[in-house]
């Protein structure tokens, strides 16, 4: 039982990390040439290590991903208003984005806490 919790979650992992590259390309796509698309970050977030039922576990997993989701958005981090408003934008997109497919309520309670909303709005 155990190696099935953590396959699912390893498989959950890597459709949270997907959501991340495809966030940050979207984010970037407005302003990049054709060539640079391509060139989207990706950042893999693993928690099959974590119990999402403790308060600690649902931490560390929001931490990871609020983590990977300024990585994946840093091409658009910069001085200007409009570049740290795309970052911004990327940023809070990603993070909902994750929060909302890992679906786990200790999780989606640090996410509300902190950002004022649920991620699905």
């Amino acid at each position: 039982m155990n190696t099935a919790v953590k396959h699912q979650s390893k498989s959950i992992a890597s459709i949270v990390a997907a959501s991340l590259v495809v966030l940050g390309w979207v984010a970037t796509a407005g302003s990049a040439h054709a060539g640079e698309i391509g060139n989207a970050l990706t950042k893999t977030v693993d928690y099959g290590d974590l119990n999402l039922d403790t308060e600690a576990g649902a931490r560390v997993l929001f931490f990871r991903l609020r983590s990977a989701a300024k990585e994946v958005c840093s091409p658009l981090a910069g001085r200007s208003l409009s570049l740290h408003s795309r970052w911004q934008a990327c940023y809070d997109k990603a993070v909902a984005s994750a929060v909302a497919q890992v679906n786990r309520p200790a999780v989606t309670a640090l996410y509300t806490s902190t950002f004022g909303h649920s991620p699905t709005g």
